[in-house]
Order: structure tokens, then sequence, then C-alpha cells
């Protein structure tokens, strides 16, 4: 099996899944400060809250559903 990613990887793994977006620099700060053996799972229920993981996971579901923002598109 291949090694651990570096701490700094796998958040930046875990941001990119869930929402999309790089962590910011004060999340990234948070994260290597912390270093209980909850950080992952407080990091994931952090970005599981965020709004953008919610417009990430809609995207899967307009483009299912075909949905633009044209006018006129049905005329």
């Amino acid at each position: 099996l291949s090694p651990a990613a570096p701490r700094h990887t796998q958040l930046r793994r875990l941001s990119f899944d869930l929402s999309g977006l790089p962590p910011s620099a004060p999340e990234l700060a948070a994260f290597l400060a912390d270093d209980s053996p909850q950080a992952y799972e407080r990091a994931v229920d952090r970005l599981l809250k965020s709004p953008h993981y919610g417009e990430r996971m809609a995207m899967w579901w307009l483009d299912a559903a075909r949905y633009s923002d044209t006018d006129g598109f049905q005329q």
C-alpha cells in the first residue's frame, strides 16, 4: 500500500471532493494545528454542513435534468 498522504494533502483532497473548492488558509491552519484523532472527522462534518457541499451535489442533479438558464429555451 502507498503511505498515507501528508495532512495538508488530505484536507485539500477532501475539500475538493466535497465542495469543489480548495481549503482556505485559516481552515488549513486550523486542521494542521488540530492533532486529535478526530480532526479528519471534524473536517468532514464541517464540509458537509457547508453550502458549497450542497451546490456541488446539486450540480449533478441539474445536469441530469438538463437545467439551463436560457430565456425562451422552450419556445
